[in-house]
């Protein structure tokens, strides 16, 4: 393993490194605004924040490059705080150890590394700071809260994206330009579990799900990593001896959920049938869909629950699992992406409710709002009560556009092939953007990130070299 700060491009890596040391999951970017703040005034630069605390930070033109438009290097303060089950790691407090491991940086804590999307605002930094590079006016703008809404994004001061051109630098992909992407929307459903005592002849047990993938609930929805919630209530779907207590799993709307558990009694008398009846499942669902080696269906001895759902209760809980639309419901024929998606993203108990969280993605506005009442409507049919708490809008193509122009052509000259022009589903910042500022050309690309918004989740160290020159070549040809 390796220091990254050795690695290159150097000043990239060294802003990276100062990211990882400063805490800053979703809503809790405060520190690192304040730090990068202090940077950009180290450098001669002021940043301006916004009333939600977005970051803007300014650099004159160069001389003789006065007559050149405004560009904007935009990405996001705030990562997704994943960890592997068991991790004692806490998010608000530890830095992130970032360390060099084949080819790769990672996190050697086994969390989250971050590069979703402090790559990204390093390298906008590590430009910013360059004095030997040349440009036009140059900015950098830094939002709050994107993992968990685009909260920033939708606060943000309109006058913050003043200038022409807007590179937001948030992808995962070396190689490809976004030019689109999702509309998304979070919605929770909810309901009031009953009680009754167990059985005293009966065993108390834990069931788990566990050993996913988990993944990107945009990026890697049509990769068929399985999702633990769902296949916890199927599970307890198959599994009728049966009878929970509780159910936990996943976390974030954005993320494919991992692991989930379910607290649980039973006759012993059937633990036998019970056990077989989850491994046919295990192996059913290792057909199905693309599961790692460690994937498991476990049922393992505890204490037996004090109370456990009634058999109304387990029964609308075991519906409202098993059968939640989850996945892609829809291929977008012209990119060869999931168009529409949903995501069952997790299951918990709050303030004496059952709740499920779930996000819907698609490129069209209108049919993520179909996917959004779909899901509703099935938690409906539980008894749940939903509420959308969350939602923003798409970006949509605009294919001919000078900075795309400029920027395939030059992708070109610089790596002697042609870079992909694609529209992702998930969500990207640029869709608010163009409801702020109406006629303002972007176009979104990033360096390849493996696994973002899970403990696997790395960066390409060679992708981020690549990345980083094309970053300023773009820039300097605008």
């Amino acid at each position: 393993m390796e220091n990254i700060c050795t690695l290159e491009p150097r000043a990239v890596w060294e802003i990276f490194a100062e990211i990882c040391a400063i805490p800053h999951p979703s809503g809790h970017e405060k520190a690192l605004a304040d730090a990068i703040a202090a940077m950009a005034e180290q450098h001669g630069l002021k940043a301006r924040r916004d009333a939600c605390g977005n970051l803007r930070i300014d650099r004159a033109a160069s001389p003789g490059f006065e007559t050149r438009s405004t560009v904007i290097l935009q990405g996001h303060l705030d990562m997704v705080p994943q960890a592997e089950a068991g991790s004692l790691f806490d998010f608000e407090k530890d830095p992130i150890p970032a360390v060099a491991d084949g080819g790769f940086v990672r996190s050697a804590a086994g969390t989250t590394l971050g590069g979703d999307n402090g790559i990204g605002v390093a390298a906008a930094l590590a430009l910013l700071f360059d004095e030997s590079f040349h440009s036009g006016p140059l900015a950098a703008v830094f939002t709050l809260s994107e993992e968990i809404g685009l909260n920033g994004a939708t606060a943000l001061d309109p006058a913050f994206l003043a200038g022409k051109y807007l590179l937001n630098l948030d992808s995962e992909d070396e190689g490809e330009l976004f030019i689109g992407c999702a509309g998304g929307a979070r919605l929770e459903a909810s309901f009031a579990p009953e009680y009754e005592t167990p059985s005293p002849s009966f065993a108390g047990a834990l069931l788990e799900v566990k050993g996913l993938a988990g993944g990107h609930s945009g990026c890697n929805i049509a990769d068929r990593r399985g999702n633990a919630v769902q296949f916890l209530g199927a599970a307890l779907l198959g599994a009728r001896a049966l009878r929970a207590a509780s159910a936990e799993g996943g976390s974030l709307d954005n993320a494919i959920p991992r692991e989930a558990k379910a607290m649980v009694a039973l006759n012993p008398e059937r633990r036998k049938e019970t056990l077989e009846i989850l491994a046919s499942l295990e192996r059913q669902l290792r057909e199905k869909f693309n599961l790692p080696a460690g994937f498991a269906i476990t049922l393992t001895e505890a204490p037996l629950p004090e109370r456990v759902w009634t058999e109304q209760t387990h029964e609308r809980a075991v519906f409202a699992l098993a059968g939640c639309p989850d996945g892609v419901l829809e291929m977008d024929e012209n990119f060869g992406i999931p168009r529409t998606s949903t995501n069952l993203a997790a299951v918990f108990e709050r303030g004496g409710r059952l709740v499920f969280r779930t996000s819907q993605r698609s490129l069209s506005d209108g049919e993520r709002r179909a996917a959004t009442e779909r899901v509703a409507a099935h938690f409906e049919k539980a008894g749940a009560v939903s509420e959308v708490t969350n939602e923003y809008p798409g970006w949509l193509p605009a294919p001919e556009s000078r900075l795309l122009e400029t920027a395939t052509m030059l992708y070109r000259e610089l790596f002697g092939r042609a870079v992909l022009v694609k529209v992702i589903p998930a969500g990207l910042e640029c869709g608010i953007f163009a409801g702020k500022r109406p006629g303002l050309d972007m176009i979104s690309f990033g360096p390849t990130i493996l696994d973002p918004h899970s403990p696997s989740e790395r960066a390409d160290i060679a992708s981020v070299e690549r990345f980083y020159s094309y970053l300023g070549a773009l820039v300097s040809a605008l």
